[in-house]
């Protein structure tokens, strides 16, 4: 298996955990009991953090590598840098701060707009997927 396959297979896992977290454990919040949220969200968010951050970290780093493999930066990649660069940040100007409120208590706002915000980390990473996906095919 190449290089530009390994990165697409890194970038779909990435995605369908976005969709995992985006359409099934988000949502899961509003029933998990007030008075335990804050010691299952810390617990929660350790726990993911090891599934996620390995993945967004060698997505990323593919990302960049990408860039060596090509004779000249091309369309595809240009834009699968600005869906990574996206995802970054709204993963860091919002859905940080919002998990971080999250850690404290319980807050159905906060819960709301990581719902929201996160619809644009799960597009982008999921555009990251498909260009990648389209980058492998080119091989």
């Amino acid at each position: 298996m190449g290089f530009l396959h390994m990165h697409a297979a890194v970038s779909l896992a990435l995605a369908s955990v976005l969709w995992t977290v985006q359409l099934v454990i988000y949502p899961a919040f509003r029933f998990i009991d007030p008075l335990h949220f804050s010691h299952w969200h810390t617990r929660y968010s350790g726990a993911i953090t090891w599934i996620v951050a390995p993945l967004i970290l060698i997505q990323t780093a593919g990302v960049a590598g990408r860039l060596f493999l090509l004779p000249a930066p091309d369309k595809l990649w240009a834009v699968e840098c600005f869906f990574t660069t996206l995802a970054w940040t709204v993963t860091f100007v919002f859905s940080v701060p919002i998990h971080n409120r999250l850690q404290k208590a319980r807050d159905e706002k906060a819960m709301g707009a990581l719902v929201l915000t996160n619809w644009a980390r799960t597009a982008s990473w999921s555009a990251t997927a498909v260009c990648s996906w389209l980058a492998s095919g080119q091989a």
